[in-house]
């Protein structure tokens, strides 16, 4: 039985940094990721380091996963990159230690694209002030909507989607609560989704949790804020057992589907940065 990543649903740490790169060094490539793995078993004490690909660079590595580049027909940014960094630790001087070091190691093989220094805001919300990721299946089923089914290529590993949003928190905060509450589709205090008749059909609740030929649209997610006083918004990731579901959200967010509605909540927060990446099992990284 293959073995996910343990930093995928491990939810202990509080701080944490993603370090995207862009592959400029095709011939040193495989030797950086191998010093990088050897860096990720040295920390495995005090922080959980977890570690994507994008499809070119994954095709070059001999993955057995075929999967396509971020797009969505240029509706948004595209920013597809080559390798994801996921440092989780539990203190600041940790994440900056080993993110620190896993990029000394990369060295001229790969270009940073992007570095996101994130945190756990208050009980798990979002800056909007709204509890984030309720959405969430639990136990099993959280392992059905995150990880590749078996039988299937790539089984065990997941397809990841990030994205950088940056949010309009002054606009926003313009709304009264209850208007708030419309956006998003959910109580703000206590997190209570609205039920059927209540709920908007530009909500970002009911543009996201939904089902498709019967099959509910689940996914892992595990976004977190960033930011400081002049930029500030939510690095989003989700995981799935499929890609085609990653999409087809996206597509009903930005009323890219039949019903052409989209989601109320991109009127606050803009997308940035858009990558999608695949998560291999334990095993796959031992035999890179």
């Amino acid at each position: 039985m293959s073995t996910f990543q343990p930093g995928i649903f491990d939810k202990r740490f509080r701080e944490q940094v993603f370090l995207e790169y862009i592959s400029q060094d095709s011939d040193t490539v495989r030797q950086a990721i191998e010093s990088l793995l050897a860096l990720r078993t040295q920390y495995r004490d005090n922080a959980v380091v977890t570690l994507a690909f994008g499809p070119a660079l994954w095709r070059q590595l001999g993955g057995d996963v075929d999967f396509d580049a971020f797009s969505l027909d240029g509706r948004i940014n595209e920013t597809q990159a080559d390798l994801l960094v996921w440092v989780q630790a539990v203190d600041r001087s940790t994440v900056f230690d080993v993110a620190r070091a896993a990029h000394q190691t990369l060295g001229q093989a790969f270009r940073q694209q992007l570095e996101i220094s994130a945190f756990v805001y208050h009980d798990l919300r979002d800056l909007t002030g709204f509890v984030d990721g309720i959405g969430n299946p639990a136990g099993d089923k959280a392992r059905l909507a995150a990880l590749v089914p078996d039988g299937q290529p790539g089984a065990g590993g997941s397809f990841v989607l990030t994205q950088k949003w940056v949010h309009n928190l002054a606009a926003f905060e313009q709304l009264p609560v209850s208007e708030q509450e419309n956006v998003f589709g959910r109580t703000k205090a206590d997190a209570v989704e609205f039920d059927e008749e209540r709920m908007p059909n530009d909500s970002h609740v009911g543009r996201t949790d939904v089902d498709r030929d019967g099959v509910p649209q689940k996914i892992w997610r595990r976004s977190v804020p960033y930011g400081g006083t002049l930029e500030h918004g939510s690095y989003f990731v989700a995981f799935c057992c499929e890609q085609s579901r990653l999409d087809y959200l996206l597509r009903r967010m930005f009323a890219m589907n039949d019903d052409k509605v989209q989601d109320r909540l991109t009127e606050f927060s803009t997308p940035v940065n858009s990558s999608y990446w695949y998560a291999p099992t334990e095993e796959a990284l031992a035999a890179l």
